[in-house]
């Protein structure tokens, strides 16, 4: 096939003279569908802006449909050829209406009026905002931004779709969604590009590049690049829980294929080679509810956006939740349902209009409420966390919430210790490192300290992985895991069900700014379906469960391991503890 897409020996470097890309090589073929794998920092997102002109290589070349990006006086034909939608969609929303936003780039093309209005209207409708047509777009979501940014893109018509991790802030069926739209696109001739850390996503693609400190290390299809387990891992990525579990199941029964990334792929090689044994005792040990303190407690509360005005909209109808010691609680919903909403009252950023929250025994309706006593005690980090940070050095920024309440200077030097290490960060070699220098990731580590070093009671907690490369969001993960150990309570919005088995002791179900639900984490793992009630997809590893389970075999679990354990326990085969390192391979 012709390729739309030639990237010849690509070296880049910013201002500060490291080099980002190097002598990177790729040839991409019109219609195709191009994953861009790479932990934080390898050089996805800077790969990615080559491709539309945004940045010109320092050597090597860069052709879009045979266009050099170097000729100036093609970039406009470039720009025509190549749509683009970033991961913080703010960067790119420019009007003052969801309308004229998606309008904006045809309209800078010259195009008729009623070929805009009838482009809108149907990217509008591809992404569900249709109904938002005349909202301002800072009264959206932040996942209504994403599609906002989607639709934009997808009303050009462009013939090559760059997505860099537009996924990250939607809901499981807002991505389920895009990657239907993705598919669809590709089944029309677009050539797509996806930058993401959602291993699944990658699934999807036809052929996938990973890149590492500016090269590309491997190249295949999805299957092809998920055999490389081990060297995944090695570069702060991983596979699909799916594939994991596969992986370690052919460790033990060989009929199970190493490469499958379906449950029924799964499925298929077990029901051939086992039978189902005696059922096994479940061994989880729930948290007792008695031995617990309500921390927070929320009950019917209702909020409204810019009430008693032409834009006034109903961002809470009826919420009702409960935080206790010790507990990581999970709230999870459709993009726009009201979940951080909920979040921002839980500390007094916004305050009751109708029902109750009291937190850390403070009624927060109470105009005479301590609000500095309960955001000392309840810390929030929001969902681009990075933003928080504001001080010139890492150490001034974490010391700086410790040195408000009045600590002296050496609690105040113990607590910036204290929190820069709970998050990964040694002391002494961040503490006068410039904000300015730091990666993504690294802000983010340095946003969290700065709330631990108030040590907190609970932590409140809007999106924490979203951006973060998957070896950096399980790294978070076990931290928070660890706070837990020390007490802490979290609380924590998110739109990815693998993180809720990975940490949570309980779930919220929110849908159209009302709680549906408040469910412990094992009850969703032996009652899948009740996800599927509530309008969620069910997590693959979680489906593999029910199928088996239908068929008579004991199994159950939060990760791979456990599942994988669990089952060769059932079926009477030693799990080999060793295998899990590998994961397959």
């Amino acid at each position: 096939m012709e390729d739309i897409i030639s990237i010849d020996q690509v070296t880049f470097e910013y201002l500060d003279g490291f080099p980002v890309l190097q002598n990177v090589s790729l040839k991409i073929p019109r219609g195709a569908y191009v994953a861009l794998l790479g932990a934080n920092g390898s050089g996805k997102s800077t790969l990615a802006r080559h491709i539309n002109g945004i940045l010109i290589p320092k050597s090597g070349h860069v052709r879009i449909n045979g266009l050099d990006t170097r000729d100036e006086s093609r970039r406009m034909d470039i720009k025509r050829l190549v749509g683009m939608v970033f991961q913080h969609p703010d960067n790119q929303i420019v009007a003052t209406t969801v309308e004229d936003d998606v309008a904006f780039g045809l309209e800078n093309f010259m195009m008729a009026p009623e070929d805009i209005e009838e482009r809108v209207t149907i990217a509008l409708e591809q992404t569900g905002l249709l109904p938002f047509r005349y909202r301002p777009p800072h009264l959206l979501s932040g996942g209504q931004k994403q599609r906002l940014a989607i639709a934009g893109a997808l009303a050009m018509e462009q013939p090559i779709l760059v997505l860099d991790e537009a996924t990250s802030m939607l809901d499981a069926k807002g991505r389920d969604d895009v990657l239907g739209l993705a598919r669809s696109l590709h089944a029309q001739g677009t050539t797509l590009i996806t930058v993401t850390h959602h291993m699944d996503e990658v699934l999807e693609a036809d052929y996938v590049v990973v890149l590492d400190h500016g090269s590309v290390v491997l190249t295949g299809s999805p299957k092809e690049v998920f055999r490389h387990n081990r060297q995944l891992r090695e570069l702060n990525l991983d596979v699909p829980l799916i594939a994991q579990v596969a992986g370690l199941l052919h460790e033990h029964i060989a009929s199970v294929p190493q490469e499958a990334t379906t449950p029924e792929e799964i499925f298929l090689g077990l029901r051939g080679a086992t039978t189902p044994g005696p059922a096994m005792i479940d061994s989880r040990v729930s948290k007792s509810i008695e031995e617990s303190t309500t921390l927070i407690n929320v009950q019917e509360l209702s909020h409204v956006y810019l009430g008693g005005t032409p834009l006034a909209h109903q961002g809470l109808r009826r919420a009702n939740m409960v935080v206790q010691t010790g507990e990581a609680v999970a709230i999870v919903g459709a993009t726009g349902s009201g979940k951080s909403t909920v979040m921002q009252h839980l500390n007094g950023i916004y305050r009751p209009q109708e029902g109750t929250v009291v937190a850390m025994g403070v009624d927060l309706k109470d105009p005479k409420a301590d609000i500095a006593k309960v955001r000392r005690e309840i810390g929030m980090l929001f969902q681009n966390p990075e933003d928080q940070l504001f001080e010139q050095l890492v150490g001034d920024d974490v010391a700086y919430g410790p040195l408000q309440t009045g600590c002296e200077l050496k609690e105040v030097r113990r607590r910036v210790r204290y929190g820069l290490e709970m998050v990964g960060l040694d002391f002494e070699q961040f503490k006068d490192r410039p904000i300015y220098a730091l990666s993504g990731g690294e802000k983010r580590r340095v946003a969290l300290a700065g709330i631990l070093a108030l040590r907190p009671h609970v932590l409140v907690l809007d999106e924490p992985t979203a951006g973060l490369d998957p070896a950096s969001a399980q790294d978070l993960l076990k931290r928070l895991h660890n706070l837990k150990e020390e007490g802490v309570s979290v609380v924590f919005v998110t739109h990815n069900l693998e993180e809720v088995l990975n940490l949570a002791d309980r779930v919220v179900i929110m849908n159209d700014a009302e709680t549906r639900g408040s469910y412990p984490v094992e009850a969703i793992i032996d009652h899948p379906e009740l996800l599927l009630k509530h309008g969620f997809e069910m997590p693959s590893i979680l489906r593999l469960q029910q199928m088996l389970r239908a068929q008579g075999y004991s199994v159950f679990g939060r990760t791979p391991e456990d599942v994988v354990a669990s089952f060769l326990e059932g079926v009477g085969i030693v799990y080999s503890a060793t295998q899990s390192e590998m994961s397959g391979g």
